[in-house]
């Protein structure tokens, strides 16, 4: 028994010194700034479905993905009209994504009597299953090539405005070409700030049904005080399903498969989804712009306005109780996230790599003629723009036009630099992101790559059992029979994500699901800016864990056979 314990001990400790090791910051080094250098790691690993750094994953993993495994996991994925991520995971349409995705359209699809918000819905039979009125998913089938027409069109343009006027003419002209020739939705992408342009292809399905949705609070608990932390301990999901103008459910070749046991801490995995939007590619300046000008009274506002929102929410008749709630989260969520991006804009250690960046990418520019006569003043330039904009801020709407022609610009020249070494940034579109799950250190201690069923009970009863903001639907109240508590419930990768990848596939390399993203921790929300693998995290809910709540909790035996068969019954 004793040798048992020791091997334990062994083995957390070389998993912290592990962690240790492999991080570039910790608390336990003294940080010179002067030594701090840039990283390729620091733009991420948000990579578009046609330039996957396919040699890269092969060095990395021993896994090089072949044209058919791309395009199979690339048409798998889907995109949610108003935002979040999703996925065929059944050849009869059955889409999953998060319950936040949903759950503000549960209202309209609600029958008398029933509080879906709190007590969850499903559908036992197909005829069952409900039309969410207005939802839609696109389905992305190609990606072409369009920076020579759009940048063509906008050298013509002899002033900022008339560039982008020209720009955005020449996108139309595009998106309706293309339109016509395949029949489908299309949009030009813009990457690298306008130096790479891509038209994207969708396939749309318009009738879109929903087949399970859980309680609130286990979608969602420790509400506003878990949103963006890690550990975890909720399932954050939903099953919907498309259907076709015959209203019949769509039959797909390409969807994903579930995986039994989930994903093991060091192997290979893949979060396929659509990010929102990052800013990595932008100059110190603007960013210490947002820092010091932009974002302080925003996230002043948004402290005022989730004090009163919780106010609200705490006072309201039970009749108003769940709008009050969604207004609540909402608020949090944004207060939240403006908290989390101006600490990363006060962190030393972050600006330091920025900065280091943009010396050694100005060093490039000034040792290469032709990039210094194209470039050489850029950097002045935006400066400029940026002294105006604290001048006159009234005039952001004219002097933001010129700054987007001179973020453009550095777009195109780090493209030049860096070509492929470098992602582009997020920009609401499909992407593909490596990983392992893997803890990191965290407030002088390990948060684990994965957490169990017995975390959601010890919050629960330390937090006195009470609705907010770790309670408990009744169902879940007491352990479920036939539950191992070593289940996992969620984990904590180093794939790369940020708001938009709600409802992400977490998959492995045989493209079965292992998890589903629905959040980051803390530290993630620098990800708008760099990526630091040591401490940005991914969290989802465990596939394994997901699946025995389907079938111990929530008794979903029609749903519990589709995922399990991939096809209904």
């Amino acid at each position: 028994m004793k040798k048992l314990i020791f091997i334990s001990f062994l083995q957390v400790l070389f998993s912290f010194l592990a962690l240790n090791i492999n991080a570039q910051r910790t608390i336990y080094k003294p940080l010179d700034l002067s030594k701090v250098e840039f990283s390729y790691d620091d733009f991420g690993t948000m990579w578009t479905f046609d330039a996957v750094p396919l040699d890269k994953y092969e060095q990395k993993y021993g896994f090089k993905p072949t044209k058919e495994w791309l395009d199979h996991v690339q048409k798998s994925a889907l995109q949610f009209g108003r935002g979040c991520s999703g996925a065929f995971v059944s050849e009869d349409g059955l889409i999953m994504t998060n319950h936040h995705c949903v759950r503000g359209r549960l209202k309209d699809i609600e029958k008398e009597g029933e509080s879906l918000m709190r007590d969850g819905f499903y559908a036992k039979t197909m005829d069952e299953e409900r039309k969410i009125p207005g939802m839609y998913v696109d389905q992305l089938i190609s990606i072409t090539d369009v920076t020579e027409a759009v940048h063509k069109a906008m050298a013509k343009g002899k002033t900022d405005s008339a560039k982008i006027a020209l720009k955005n003419k020449e996108i139309d002209k595009l998106i309706a070409k293309y339109k016509k020739k395949t029949g489908l939705t299309c949009k030009v992408v813009t990457l690298y700030n306008g130096g790479k342009y891509s038209l994207y292809a969708y396939k749309r399905y318009n009738d879109i049904r929903l087949v399970m949705a859980p309680d609130f609070q286990i979608a969602a608990t420790g509400w506003d005080w878990d949103n963006f932390t890690y550990p975890r301990y909720e399932l954050d999901f939903a099953f919907c399903r498309a259907y076709d103008e015959n209203g019949k459910p769509v039959k797909v070749k390409d969807h994903f498969t579930w995986s039994k046991k989930g994903a093991n801490e060091g192997e290979p995995i893949f979060v396929i989804g659509r990010p929102g939007n990052t800013d990595r590619l932008l100059s110190v300046n603007e960013l210490k712009y947002y820092r010091d000008v932009l974002y302080p009274p925003i996230l002043n506002m948004l402290n005022e306005r989730y004090h009163k929102a919780f106010k609200d929410y705490k006072e309201a008749a039970q009749e108003d109780k769940e709008r009050k709630l969604s207004t609540m989260l909402g608020v949090a969520n944004g207060r939240k996230y403006y908290a989390g991006l101006l600490l990363a804009l006060n962190d030393p250690y972050i600006m330091a790599k920025k900065e280091d960046f943009e010396k050694k990418l100005k060093a490039k520019v000034n040792a290469k003629p032709e990039l210094n006569a194209k470039y050489g003043t850029l950097w002045n330039d935006i400066d400029n723009i940026i002294e105006q904009l604290k001048e006159n801020p009234n005039k952001r709407k004219e002097l933001n036009k010129s700054l987007t022609v001179l973020n453009q610009q550095l777009g195109r020249l780090i493209f030049e630099a860096y070509g492929s070494q470098i992602p582009p940034d997020a920009t609401v579109t499909l992407r593909i992101s490596d990983g392992v799950i893997k803890g990191y250190e965290y407030n002088g201690t390990l948060a684990p790559g994965k957490t169990t069923y017995y975390g959601l009970w010890d919050r629960y009863y330390s937090f006195g059992q009470k609705d907010y903001p770790w309670g408990l639907h009744p169902r879940w109240q007491n352990v479920p029979k036939g539950l191992d508590l070593l289940t996992p419930i969620g984990f904590a990768s180093t794939n790369d994500i940020v708001g938009g990848n709600s409802g992400s596939s977490v998959i492995n390399k045989k493209g079965e699901v292992v998890g589903l993203i629905h959040d980051g921790n803390l530290e993630s929300l620098a990800g708008a800016y760099i990526f630091l693998e040591e401490n940005n995290r991914a969290v989802a809910s465990d596939a394994w864990g997901l699946m025995e709540a389907l079938k111990l909790v929530y008794k979903t035996d029609r749903l519990v056979y589709e995922l399990e068969n991939s096809k209904m019954k």
